[in-house]
């Protein structure tokens, strides 16, 4: 019996038979099979249980319906079902007889509930398992698997090449020469590379040639800022894919309206970048030039029929071999060919050319059954009758003619196979833009079918090789028509129906805008009373409607779709947009708008300039709108179900201000489910400065799943400052698994700052797995700083007890007195023999108030130097050092030192003194008197006041004598500090001062003065409060600021603390005030403290006041 595999191959073939089977049952795929039954053990459950009773030959049936080409054979259903069973143990047999039966009857215990989740972890557990040996002789002896991505891009970094095919076949003598060509020193001078297959003739492998030069391992390591692509076809919205690769590259906030002013600012943004720009299926050279942009180590890849691009590298590129033909016929099929099948196939691929996509048609008709001789006749007589047609009487046809009729040929064939219904179906998917994802709900409209039918359809034409695989969305697949397929679709649709001319194929008959026209009657028919705007989201309608409006000569209707409003009044198409996250897609249809209005002005020139002014108010308006909000308010519309978690990120993504969206980002992370949280990482990721990504880092990291940790390690690592990247290590370390802390560990070590380093490690150091911590301990060792050494040491004492002595070592070899004694104090508490060494330390320490400190830091655990403390306080020679130390001290001081300790506050000047006594009440709280005649001896305004409040609260009965003292300050600002001090303590202690403390506050002449201690006095008297808020509304900053933002900021923090206070109608006020601020900082300051406070009703009108 062979021993079993675990490699790539045998791992993309169980996870391929495990997806079908999820799918199915949680009828993604289900096309109501009767004969797989299944039914769900706690569905709703973290790990859900699926039972599955059927054949082995209904699950080979279930592969030919999912997304990817062929299917698997017996051998391999068995083979995939074992290694669920023995080597992921996810799945248990439950049949009785296990031998010489092809019943299948168990049970699957799913990783998560949903799809997406269950492939990655699939995927991830398969990986975890696996052995080492399995994983070295993939290494040593496979290429990469052609069904996997070759280098998993990195975090934030733009990776839009599509996915290869599962059946592609390796060409090295081509992929080889075109890699070196594109990263040769002539191409760099040139800076583009043209990727032209024989003149004219198409479906030979250039699209999937770059694709494979992207998933290329070397390729995405030189190119290491993305791989930017974008498919043209012959009516490019040039556009549509220049504003995608701005947005990819992370600039949100650029919202270009023509083609011209979008390359320009792509040059700029590519130009420090080594970027990869492919541009797939160009039909016009001049369409070529707007993507032919970035600096030095930029590169352009591009794809063409034709050859006629000016100054470029060209490479031809050939047919593929006999050999690699028939190796795509055998990976198509999942199976080799043997005897007479070998044959017929090899004759097969020498009449189509060796066309990979003539092969793709030929093998999946083969797949459904069609044998190789009958289908070689069938292709030789369409190709005869083809040469026919065309050129009557020729006695030749060149080979390139030849190829091409063999391309229509295989064409027609699988056409002619299709039954009516599914024929016009197929023709139907001309009238779609190119390169667009087709999903089963644009099937839905497009065919006028139900959603399971659509899936059905879609399937099916991706088993005739008809469709290619697309990008899954939420475990949603999606197709992509080639370029030649869809041309063949197009030319269906508006060809005249059939003539009974012998090899013609029948057309719908129908023209380009009734076409367009009759697919927008059906999207029509889903909105409410008519309006665009209330259109149900597919994932196609709102990108492209404007498009097909165009194309279906609706102009009119263009112009009104932007001027829909909602029942509230407010633009209907740009809510809709925000609310699906397409801000960019409604920039679009305005720049389209404005392009129509302009095109109109010969004919209508009044209208034409009305529509122009309109369009370009509606661009400025949402330049200044966009990135004005501030996150506490998206939070609260958020919390409050006024937005969407997808409106709010819309918005944060056009935040340029990187501390603004930082903050954005920390206020809505809690709101954001974890299907956001990979984009809400990317947004951090985008941002510029270093400082403000790695707080960014730092707030969302708490609320990140496991499966998100490796990016968000990967975008600390990425931080170029060293500081910063410390920082971030340090912030994440507690959330990551086990897994990464060696990866955090060796990034940790690379930082070369030692104080940073050390840093690092010692965040690390408490999360370390055991087998980790000997190579954090040699990474602490190697510090030369003799502090950031000590430090990272006697962090890791309490994992490593046994390098205690090492780690007092190193304290000891520290030159710096005072940090030395920090260091001892430090350990102390796992080491208390070393109290008395510390005690030497800190005494030796010539500073006055470092020795002092560091005395007081020992005193709890050495009570017997606290006389030596208190001598060292009374050393100290500044005042203000010498009354902090003594409140420092005060409540370690035994009652026969307290009296020197109040001896030397005695000693000190009045101002410092009134502190000092302050601090030694507590314990002795006969000096109160005392304390209060020094405070009233203080001279100085500012800390006369300062003394009282610290006294207030014990001495409650003297604050009517300390309302008066802080009254009678002739000083405004003083006087108002004073009682807004004293404010604190009155409702609780001295209720009856308060209507004294109001008199006071009113008779400050000064507005801003006035303002803040009335904003103090209000939450302790509630009926002041609009008396609050107008004085805030009144709020003008003396002669001598001349400083309106500082006006404005004065109104701003005022509003701040008095939002929790406030009732509905004085809210509303306050609204009303924070819209009034012009400057932009305090305005968004205010709103932010405004929006927690605000009722749901009150929430849009916030939203409305912020925007305005």
């Amino acid at each position: 019996m062979p021993r079993p595999t675990y490699g790539p191959t045998v791992k993309a073939r169980a996870l391929r038979l495990f997806e079908a089977l999820v799918s199915f049952a949680q009828d993604i795929a289900n096309q109501g099979n009767p004969d797989i039954k299944f039914r769900w053990i706690e569905k709703t459950s973290t790990h859900p249980k699926l039972v599955i009773e059927t054949q082995t030959r209904y699950l080979i049936q279930l592969t030919k319906q999912d997304n990817y080409p062929g299917s698997l054979s017996k051998a391999q259903v068995v083979e995939a079902l074992q290694r669920m069973e023995d080597f992921l143990g996810i799945l248990e047999d439950n049949r009785v007889k296990k031998k010489g039966t092809e019943e299948r009857h168990f049970t699957l215990t799913l990783y998560a509930p949903d799809l997406a989740t269950n492939l990655e972890l699939f995927n991830q557990q398969w990986d975890n398992k696996r052995p080492d040996k399995s994983k070295q002789q993939s290494l040593t002896t496979a290429t990469t698997p052609k069904t996997c991505q070759a280098l998993r891009p990195k975090p934030g970094v733009p990776f839009q090449a599509p996915p290869l095919p599962a059946y592609f076949i390796q060409r090295p003598e081509v992929s080889q020469d075109l890699k070196q060509s594109l990263l040769s020193e002539q191409t760099a001078k040139k800076g583009t590379l043209v990727v032209s297959a024989i003149y004219g003739l198409g479906g030979i492998g250039k699209s999937t040639l770059a694709a494979a030069i992207a998933h290329d391992p070397e390729v995405q390591t030189h190119f290491a800022d993305g791989i930017l692509w974008a498919t043209l076809g012959q009516q490019p919205d040039l556009l549509s894919f220049l504003s995608s690769w701005i947005q990819a590259l992370g600039d949100h906030d650029y919202k270009p309206t023509n083609t011209n002013a979008a390359s320009r600012h792509l040059q700029t943004l590519l130009f420090e970048k080594a970027t990869l720009l492919v541009v797939d299926d160009a039909w016009n050279p001049d369409h070529v030039e707007p993507f032919r942009i970035g600096g030095a180590k930029c590169r352009v890849l591009v794809t063409t029929r034709e050859a006629q691009i000016v100054g470029v590298t060209r490479y031809d590129l050939d047919l593929m071999s006999p050999s690699q033909a028939l190796a795509l016929l055998e990976e198509y099929g999942g199976s080799k060919l043997q005897g007479s099948d070998r044959k017929q196939a090899q004759a097969l691929a020498t009449t189509v050319g060796y066309l990979p996509l003539a092969l793709e048609l030929a093998a999946a008709q083969v797949a459904d059954g069609i044998s190789w001789r009958e289908l070689l006749t069938d292709l030789q007589t369409e190709i005869a009758l083809l040469e026919t047609l065309d050129l009557p009487g020729a006695q030749e046809v060149d080979e390139k003619r030849r190829k091409h009729y063999s391309l229509v040929a295989s064409f027609n064939l699988s056409l002619r196979r299709l039954s009516s219904e599914k024929f016009q179906q197929f023709a139907w998917l001309g009238v779609l833009p190119e390169d667009v994802s087709i999903s089963p709900a644009l099937g839905t409209t497009l065919w006028d079918v139900s959603p399971r039918e659509a899936r059905r359809t879609l399937q099916y034409f991706k088993s005739k090789a008809l469709l290619l695989s697309g990008k899954s969305t939420n475990g949603t697949p999606s197709y992509q028509l080639h370029d030649l397929v869809h041309d063949m679709a197009r030319r269906l649709l508006t060809a005249q129906a059939a003539t009974g001319a012998e090899g013609s194929l029948p057309g719908l008959g129908l023209t380009w805008p009734q076409a367009h026209g009759q697919l927008l009657e059906r999207y029509r028919q889903k909105t409410e009373n008519g309006l665009w705007h209330t259109l149900p989201d597919d994932g196609y309608s709102h990108s492209y409607l404007t498009w097909h409006l165009e194309k279906a000569g609706w102009v009119e209707e263009v112009h009104q779709l932007l001027q829909e409003e909602t029942e509230a009044g407010r633009n209907g198409w740009y809510e809709t947009c925000e609310r699906l996250d397409q801000l960019g897609g409604f920039v679009k249809d305005v720049a389209k708008a404005w392009q129509l209005a302009e095109e109109a002005f010969s004919s209508s020139p009044t209208r034409s300039i009305s529509l122009q002014c309109r369009y370009a108010l509606m661009v400025s308006s949402l330049n200044s709108l966009l990135g004005d909000i501030p996150g506490k308010l998206m939070a609260a519309l958020v919390e409050k179900q006024v937005w969407t978690p997808v409106q709010a990120l819309a918005y944060l993504k056009y935040i340029q201000n990187p501390s603004n969206r930082a903050e954005a980002l920390k206020e809505l992370a809690p709101y954001l489910p974890e299907t956001l949280l990979p984009e809400a990482l990317k947004i951090a990721q985008a941002i510029t400065d270093e400082f403000h990504r790695a707080r960014a880092l730092s707030e969302i990291a708490p609320y990140l799943p496991e499966t998100l940790l490796p990016e968000a390690l990967k975008i600390a690592q990425a931080i170029t400052d060293e500081f910063h990247r410390a920082r971030a290590l340090s912030e994440i370390a507690p959330y990551l698994p086990e897994s990464l802390l060696s990866e955090a560990l060796e990034t940790a070590r690379a930082i070369t700052d030692e104080f940073h380093r050390a840093d690092a490690l010692s965040a690390l150091a408490p999360h370390l797995a055991e087998n980790l911590l000997p190579e954090a301990l040699e990474a602490a060792r190697a510090i030369t700083n003799e502090w950031s050494r000590a430090n990272a040491l006697s962090e890791l004492v309490p994992q490593l007890p046994e390098i205690l002595p090492e780690a007092l070592e190193a304290a000891r070899a520290i030159t710096d007195e005072w940090r030395r004694a920090n260091a001892l104090i430090a350990l102390a508490p796992q080491l208390p023999e070393i109290l008395p060494e510390a005690l030497e330390a800190a005494r030796a320490i010539t500073g006055e108030w470092r020795r002092a400190n560091a005395l007081r830091a020992l005193a709890p655990q050495l009570p017997e130097i606290l006389p030596e403390a208190l001598e060292a306080a009374r050393d100290i020679t500044n005042n203000t050092d010498r009354a902090n130390a003594l409140n420092g001290l005060a409540r370690h001081l035994s009652e026969s030192l307290l009296p020197q300790a109040l001896e030397l506050a005695r000693a000190t000047d009045n101002t410092n003194r009134a502190r000092a006594l302050s601090g030694l009440a507590q314990e002795l709280p006969e000096i109160l008197p005392e304390a209060l005649d020094a405070a009233r001896d203080i001279t100085n305004n500012t800390d006369r006041a300062r003394a009282l409040r610290e006294l207030a609260p014990h001495l409650p009965e003297i604050l009517p004598e300390a309302l008066d003292a802080a009254r009678d300050i002739t000083n405004n600002t003083d006087r108002a500090r004073a009682l807004r001090e004293l404010a604190q303590e009155l409702p609780e202690t001295l209720p009856e001062t308060l209507p004294e403390a109001l008199d006071a506050a009113q008779s400050i002449a000064d507005e801003w003065e006035r303002a803040r201690a009335l904003r103090e006095l209000a939450p302790h008297l509630p009926e002041i409060l609009p008396e609050a808020l107008e004085a805030i509304r009144h709020i003008k900053i003396s002669i001598l600021h001349n400083d309106s933002g500082f006006e404005e900021s004065g109104k701003a923090s005022t509003i701040k603390i008095l939002a929790p206070y406030f009732s509905k109608k004085l809210l509303l006020q306050a609204l009303e005030i924070a819209q009034s601020i012009t400057d932009e900082s305090s305005r968004a300051y205010a709103f932010r403290e405004i929006a927690p406070q605000l009722p749901e009703n009150l929430l849009p009108e916030a939203l409305e006041a912020a925007q305005a």
